[in-house]
This record gives structure tokens, sequence and C-alpha cells, in this order.
């Protein structure tokens, strides 16, 4: 791997700490460098989550598998962490799926290297406070989300917020994310863009 490419993740770390090249060195030469394939698991229900994933290129689904149907939980893209990080916490197996939506390319860090950048960095323990926080306020407001809006408004707020959703994730997992079927995803796709084209 090109050292440029490490930059991304060590400038997503300096938007929630003050890192110093010491410390980033350390954590680098932590990192394992990944490639996935389009359909390739990170992670399948009933294993132990053991490692928090930075993406530097594609994207991943992670769902669970209810009443023998997939439901989707979140999407995650390039410049952000992906990891059940219940899982990770916990060291008990996942009832999750992380699975690629495209091909991808991650820097994966383990939970023993996690506990010795803890241990040798006080930094780094702020890092994982601030991450923990950041992971819980994004489930709460997906919650809310889910809660008061229509689905025709949620819809609306996913294309607001992160289009790259709608650009990039196939209908069927957007419904799903959504908890609707892929039909009435449809009816509501047409319905905005009659509306545009009235406009």
């Amino acid at each position: 791997m090109n050292k440029d490419e490490y930059a991304p993740l060590r400038t997503y770390i300096s938007n929630f700490i003050n890192i110093t090249d010491e410390a980033w060195s350390l954590h680098r030469q932590a990192l394992t460098v990944k490639n996935l394939r389009r359909g390739d698991f990170l992670l399948r229900e009933g294993s132990v989550c053991d490692h928090v994933s930075f993406i530097n290129r594609g994207s991943f689904r992670i769902y669970t598998i209810i009443d023998g149907q997939e439901v989707t939980n979140y999407f995650f893209f390039e410049n952000s962490y992906v990891t059940d990080y219940e899982s990770f916490l916990t060291r008990k197996t996942s009832s999750d799926n992380i699975v690629a939506l495209e091909d991808s390319e991650i820097l994966q860090l383990n939970y023993d290297s996690v506990q010795m950048l803890y241990e040798k960095v006080p930094a780094w323990q702020k890092f994982g406070r601030l991450m923990a926080e950041h992971v819980y306020i994004q489930a709460v407001e997906r919650t809310k989300s889910l809660q008061y809006n229509s689905s025709e408004a949620l819809y609306l707020k996913i294309m607001e917020e992160q289009p790259q959703i709608i650009e990039r994730v196939p209908q069927q997992y957007i419904a799903s994310y959504m908890g609707i079927q892929p039909e009435s995803l449809s009816r509501i796709r047409k319905r905005l863009m009659t509306e545009v084209k009235k406009s």
C-alpha cells in the first residue's frame, strides 16, 4: 500500500483528537490492509467481531436475519469505520452480517491492538470514547427517523443527508433499511419524480 493511502484515516482521526506523529506511527504499525470483492463477508452472524475496519474504498451493508428475512440496519462508505461495536466490545457472538456492496479496501485494527493502543497512548482512549459516543448518536438518530418520519419523508431525508445510499445501494436494500417493501419504495420514487417534473 502506498503511504499516502493511510492519509484519509489520519485525517479522520484528527477530526476527533490531536494526534502526535509517534502515536500515529504506533497505530499505523498495527493496521492490516484487506481487500474484499463485492459480496464478500467482513463478518458473519455467530462469530465474534474481532476488528474495527476503516473503509478506504468501497461500501458495506450490515444486516440481521429475522424470521428468514434480511433486515438492513445500516450502510457504510469511504472514510468511516465499519464493525459490529457490540460484539467487538463485549466479545460475544454477533447476530449481524457485514457484506461488501462493492469491491472494497479497508484498514483493519484487531481487538488486541486496540487494547494495546489504549494502554500505551491515553489519546487513543479518548478517541475510543468519542467513537462510541458517535456510534450511539447515529443509532439514536436512525431510530428516531424510523419512528417519527413517514416513508416519503424518510426517503427525502436520506436523499439530502446520505445521497450515496441513493446513488450506490440497490433499491431492495434501501427499502429494507427504510422498513418498507421494494414496491412501496418504487411508488415513492415515482411520485417524487412526478412532482419534480411538474415543478
